[in-house]
């Protein structure tokens, strides 16, 4: 045989060889399902229909109570707004602020607005951070409005100021 003819033969063979092959080249692999399980969100919330506020002269204590429609403010007055609320705040790592925003005092010299205070479970006393806790849970907080004893002559008599858009916030830290 010739080298052309034993080229020939190789090369078919191998040609042979390749296309046998072709089918059996294979890629193990394999798969499994894992349970991820479920989640469910916190709450951050005011519950619906437990929140009323009140206003008094002096000291939020009974007897105090004023109706702001014909109570007559005077320099020196000090007037208390105290609301009372139930919230949930529930959520791994959750933490979050009760405050009050005050409303505007308007063009009113002399009136100005106290730092609110609040009182309730689970609320740091230094920080006031709330931490979680599961369920509803009661709160308070006050805060001021002064009208400045400094205020003299003819300033702010006869003026009127809306004590409108006093709002409780619940804030996510």
């Amino acid at each position: 045989m010739n080298k052309k003819t034993k080229g020939a033969i190789a090369a078919g063979a191998a040609a042979l060889l390749l296309a046998g092959g072709a089918g059996t080249f294979a890629a193990w692999n394999d798969s499994e399902n894992l349970t991820g399980g479920t989640i469910t969100a916190g709450k951050l919330q005011f519950v619906d229909g437990t929140t009323s506020g009140t206003w008094y002269k002096g000291t939020a204590t009974a007897g105090n109570e004023i109706d702001l429609t014909t109570f007559k403010v005077v320099p020196g007055d000090t007037l208390v707004y105290k609301a009372t609320t139930q919230f949930i705040a529930e959520g791994n790592n959750l933490n979050a602020k009760l405050t009050l925003v005050p409303g505007t005092a308007g063009t009113f010299t002399g009136l100005t607005w106290g730092t609110p205070t609040v009182t309730a479970s689970g609320v740091d006393s230094t920080t006031g951070v709330i931490s979680s806790q599961a369920g509803p849970r009661p709160a308070t907080v006050e805060t001021t409005v002064t009208f400045d004893s400094a205020t003299d002559g003819t300033t702010s008599q006869g003026a009127t100021a809306a004590l409108n858009g006093v709002q409780l916030k619940l804030q996510q830290q």
